[in-house]
């Protein structure tokens, strides 16, 4: 896949996170993701369609601590398990994300409107992407009052 495509989930994901939950994010190496299953155990997933056909799937998988420190940084709220109110957040957190990746994405000429989130719950949950092409991840860690966390950002579009 053409770096093009993901450079503006990468941008995306770290102005996100620096913004809205005051962490700077530190990439690991991209990966080819070769199942069809949630890295983390709180996944937000959105799909994407657009100009010329093309068509595909983001997902956000946040690890649990990971999940609920999003939500206590986003609501002031603190949360010991994952609630409706934190499947929530993850949602909203994923919307924006897609949102900054998609507004990126139309200065490399790529317009695509996306669906509304759904959230997963559970790790390791199988989901089926629209699309044939591979499954790019980017992990990026970062530090939380919890400790270090990975964030995993999978996508895949044709």
């Amino acid at each position: 896949m053409d770096v093009k495509y993901i450079n503006p989930f990468i941008l995306a994901t770290k102005m996100v996170f620096k913004a809205m939950l005051n962490i700077d994010m530190t990439m690991e190496k991209p990966l080819l993701k070769l199942d069809k299953t949630t890295s983390g155990d709180v996944t937000g997933v959105m799909g994407v369609a657009g100009d010329n056909d093309k068509r595909g799937m983001m997902c956000i998988s946040f690890s649990r601590q990971g999940a609920l420190y999003a939500y206590k940084t986003l609501m002031g709220d603190e949360r010991s398990e994952i609630s409706p109110e934190v499947v929530d957040a993850i949602g909203e957190l994923t919307n924006i994300i897609s949102g900054q990746s998609r507004k990126e994405l139309e200065n490399a000429g790529v317009n695509l409107t996306a669906s509304i989130p759904t959230v997963v719950v559970g790790k390791n949950v199988e989901l089926h992407f629209m699309c044939k092409l591979p499954i790019i991840s980017l992990p990026f860690q970062f530090a939380t009052d919890y400790g270090e966390d990975i964030l995993y950002v999978n996508f895949s579009f044709e």
